[in-house]
């Protein structure tokens, strides 16, 4: 597929937009310097820098063969011509904004061959809904990531330790058996975030599946038609604030018990306080557990598994 910019659409000058691009590389390189043990992380984090640095200037479409579309968006196919699925990194020397078109699980193999050359083809993984039987699939759907992840197919590590998972880790869910999922890249998981949910509570919205378990906020970069909380994916755009649908970073929520298992997870945080006083009395806040409930997915309903992958060469910088 042939991506390029119009030249026609009315923009900053290239001038300013690289000139604003080199102000945003400290941040992009301080994202490297901190994630150096994951290239593939690192090239996440400079594709939704790019695209967030051409959105600060008002940049948000561009020309796809032919096409005036946005520079983001949630869509595209592995291997159905004329819908391929991309990822496009800004171009100095041809005057080429950055650009995705993905959904969750392309948008992490896009990333593993981009980086690595990695070929998901070229790893038979057991298929949870036909008996077991290796598949192999140059883009596997989320249930097969998480597949991947639990007979470490690809994977040198299943972390079962949710204080164990690290920036890089592949974090994979399934709707139990079902082929819906979701497929995302760990930012980070913020240890310092950790709220204990009640052991017991007469409150309508306690939920004693995730009775005494830690609800923790972890920062994931994924493809995704809405954010999660805190989401790059918030931009204005014809007058109007919203979500909008591809690539970006936001932090949802994940319960795990006294050994550091998942439990539960949330796509995005509640947005009550945890705590609230009445009458010099502080306790949970009752809005707290009824955002936690409404947002709730159990663990075995909806499994959530961390996967990390072997130290792999990147073939690009």
């Amino acid at each position: 597929m042939n991506l390029v910019s119009s030249p026609n659409l009315t923009h900053p000058t290239w001038s300013r937009f690289f000139f604003t691009l080199a102000l945003g590389a400290t941040v992009v390189v301080g994202a490297v310097a901190a994630f150096a043990q994951s290239p593939h992380l690192s090239k996440g984090t400079q594709l939704v820098d790019e695209i967030t640095a051409a959105q600060k200037l008002g940049v948000y479409t561009g020309d796809v063969n032919g096409a005036t579309v946005f520079l983001n968006r949630y869509g595209g196919s592995w291997d159905t011509p004329g819908d391929l699925s991309f990822i496009r990194f800004l171009n100095v020397n041809t005057g080429t904004y950055a650009a995705n078109y993905t959904t969750c699980a392309p948008l992490v193999s896009h990333l593993l061959k981009y980086t690595y050359g990695w070929n998901w083809a070229d790893h038979p993984i057991p298929d949870t809904l036909n008996n077991g039987v290796p598949v192999a699939k140059a883009s596997p759907k989320s249930y097969l990531y998480v597949s991947a992840i639990k007979n470490h197919v690809g994977f040198g590590q299943n972390v079962t330790n949710l204080l164990g998972v690290q920036p890089g880790d592949i974090a994979a869910r399934w709707e139990v058996g079902t082929d819906e999922g979701h497929t995302m890249i760990v930012v980070g998981v913020n240890t310092a975030s950790a709220k204990a949910y009640p052991v017991s509570s007469t409150d309508v919205s306690f939920e004693p599946a995730i009775a005494g378990a830690t609800y923790y906020e972890v920062t994931v970069l994924d493809s995704s038609a809405s954010g999660h909380t805190n989401d790059t994916r918030l931009i204005t755009y014809g007058g109007k604030t919203d979500l909008s649908g591809g690539v970006g970073i936001g932090v949802m929520g994940v319960f795990a018990n006294a050994a550091g298992e998942v439990v539960a997870h949330t796509w995005s945080l509640p947005t009550s306080s945890y705590l609230t006083t009445k009458n010099g009395v502080t306790s949970i806040n009752s809005s707290w557990l009824s955002g936690i409930k409404s947002r709730l997915k159990k663990q075995a309903d909806v499994e959530l598994v961390f996967g990390r992958l072997p130290a792999l060469a990147p073939i690009v910088p």
